[in-house]
C-alpha cells in the first residue's frame, strides 16, 4: 500500500495526468461508443454489453461492440426488454467475441431483457441488494450477479454456464474488472468520461476495476506490494488511492488505464 509520505506528490501527477487523459481519448476506450446514445436506458444496457466485453486489445473490442450494437438497433432497451433466447437468439448467429459467441451474447442479452421486464433497468435490480453502510459495492455486485442468473432459470444449462465468464463472482477471488467498470460507469458522477446514471450507490464504495495494465502500473506506483492481479489487489490498489481521494478514489481509472492501453508507460 503507498506510503502516506508519498501520498502529496503522487496526487499532484495523477492530477496532471486526468489533465492529460480526457475524453478526448474515449475514442481508444468502449465507453465512447455507449455516449453515442441519447436515452438514458440505452447508454445503460450498451454500457452493460461493452463492459462484459471488454477483454483483449481495445480496438478489437470496439469492433465487435459496433457489431453487437449494430444488431441491437438504435433503441437497444427496447430491443432486449423483448428478447427471448428461445426465440431470438439468431439475432447474434456469426457474431462473437474472442470466445464468446452466439450463444453467449444471446443469453447475455436474455439475462438483461429479463432483469428489465423484471425490474425496470439494471440499476434497480442492483439496488435490490445495495447497502449504503457496505465499505464497498462488492457484496451488492454479487447479489445483482446472482440475480441475474436467476433470471437465466429458462436457458438452456450448458449456454448458462457460458455466461460465467461474462458474469464472474465478485466475491471470488477474480478482480472481476469488467464488472466494476461498468460500476464505475454508472456510479461516478458524468463527468464527460463516465455516465453518472445511478444516483444511489456513491463513488467512495468503488473498487478499482484491476486489468493486467493497472496491475503492472500499480506496482510501478507503490499502489500495492501484491504480485498476483485479483480481487485482494485491487482492494489494496484502492485503498492506496483512497488516500488521494477517499470520497471518488478510482476517477485516476481512466487516466491510469490509458497510460498501458496506448503503450504510453514503458515495461520497466
Amino acid at each position: 500500500m503507498l506510503p502516506p509520505r508519498h501520498v502529496p506528490f503522487l496526487r499532484a501527477r495523477l492530477e496532471g495526468l486526468l489533465r492529460t487523459y480526457d475524453a478526448s481519448f474515449l475514442g481508444s476506450d468502449p465507453l465512447g461508443m455507449v455516449h453515442a446514445y441519447r436515452r438514458d436506458e440505452d447508454r445503460e444496457v450498451a454500457a452493460f454489453f461493452a463492459a462484459s466485453l471488454a477483454f483483449g486489445k481495445a480496438a478489437a473490442i470496439r469492433g465487435s461492440l459496433a457489431r453487437i450494437l449494430g444488431r441491437l438497433g438504435d433503441h437497444p432497451a427496447g430491443r432486449l426488454r423483448g428478447f427471448e433466447f428461445h426465440r431470438d437468439a439468431r439475432l447474434f448467429d456469426g457474431l462473437c467475441h474472442r470466445w464468446a459467441g452466439p450463444s453467449s451474447l444471446a443469453a447475455l442479452a436474455h439475462l438483461t431483457g429479463a432483469a428489465l421486464r423484471e425490474a425496470g433497468s439494471l440499476g434497480a435490480l442492483f439496488m435490490e441488494g445495495y447497502d449504503p453502510a457496505a465499505p464497498t459495492l462488492t457484496g451488492a455486485l454479487a447479489a445483482f450477479r446472482r440475480r441475474l442468473i436467476e433470471l437465466g432459470a429458462s436457458l438452456p444449462k450448458k449456454v448458462l454456464g457460458e455466461t460465467g465468464y461474462l458474469l464472474p463472482d465478485p466475491e471470488g477471488t477474480s478482480a472481476c474488472k469488467r464488472l466494476h467498470l461498468f460500476l464505475r460507469w454508472m456510479v461516478r458522477p458524468s463527468d464527460g468520461l463516465d455516465l453518472g446514471l445511478w444516483k444511489g450507490p456513491r463513488p467512495d464504495q468503488l473498487l478499482i476495476p484491476l486489468d493486467t495494465h493497472l496491475a503492472r502500473i500499480g506496482r510501478l506506483l507503490g499502489l500495492t506490494d501484491r504480485r498476483t492481479p485479483g480481487r485482494r489487489m485491487a482492494e489494496e490498489v484502492t485503498a492506496s488511492l483512497r488516500l488521494l481521494d477517499p470520497a471518488d478514489p478510482v476517477r485516476y481509472d481512466f487516466a491510469l488505464s490509458r497510460l498501458g492501453i496506448l503503450g504510453h508507460c514503458p515495461s520497466r
